[in-house]
Parts: C-alpha cells; structure tokens; sequence
C-alpha cells in the first residue's frame, strides 16, 4: 500500500512539473517557461556563425523576462507590431521591429543578436 502512495506521489508530482512548464518552437527559436521566467533564445540572424575546430557553429541570442512581462508586455507588443509597417518598440531589454519589405516577420532585437518571429508563430504564442 505505502509503494503505491509513492507511486502515486511521484506520478501527481512529475503531472505537476510537466502542466507547470510550457515549450514551443519556432522556425527561428524556442520558447521556454519555468519557475516564473520565459526564456526566449533564437538563432542570431546579424551573424554568419563561426567556425571552431572545422564545424560551423551558430550563435544564439537569448531574451529572459518574467511570465507576467510576458503576458502584459511582450505578448500585446508583438500583437500591436505585426499589424504594422515600418514600426519599431523598444523596451529596457527588447526591441521588436517590422519592416515593410517583410510583411510576415517581426524581428526581435537583444543586444547585438537578431532574431525573427512570423505572424503565425504569434498567433500560436498569444493562445499560451
């Protein structure tokens, strides 16, 4: 009876962790929740990648904000941009641009690291 208990514990605690934590991929990046953050990383598009010891190597940009940050701000900020043409909104560690040369991309600016994300890949990110 008590291994079933544990059995039952370690189910509903591992169901817990999993309903807790989300992921989605991107063309261009992957998105990750956990412990109140989101983590955001995407494959720099302002650089070519290096390489090291003969294998082409990519770089990585990465933007972590809290889930609340997320909802209240990045999520209604990409919603307003993709609408948009020639349009830029810069936060304290995020720029979102669109481009009228590029209707179905929003870009997302971190430092010196250039990412993308498409109109559809919004509208699946806003049902998180």
């Amino acid at each position: 009876m008590s291994k079933l208990k544990v059995k039952f514990s370690f189910i509903l605690l591992l169901a817990s962790s999993l309903l807790s934590s989300q992921n989605f991929v991107g063309e261009n990046f992957r998105l990750s929740t956990d412990s109140g953050n989101v983590v955001i990383t995407f494959e720099d598009q302002n650089s070519d990648g290096t390489y090291i010891g003969g294998v082409l190597t990519k770089s990585f940009g990465k933007l972590t904000i809290t889930k609340k940050e997320f909802q209240t701000k990045f999520i209604p900020n990409l919603k307003k941009i993709s609408g948009k043409n020639d349009y830029e909104i810069v936060e304290d560690s995020y720029r979102l641009d669109k481009y009228s040369f590029d209707t179905e991309i929003v870009f997302i600016q971190v430092g010196n690291k250039i990412g993308s994300i498409t109109k559809q890949e919004i509208k699946k990110l806003r049902k998180l």
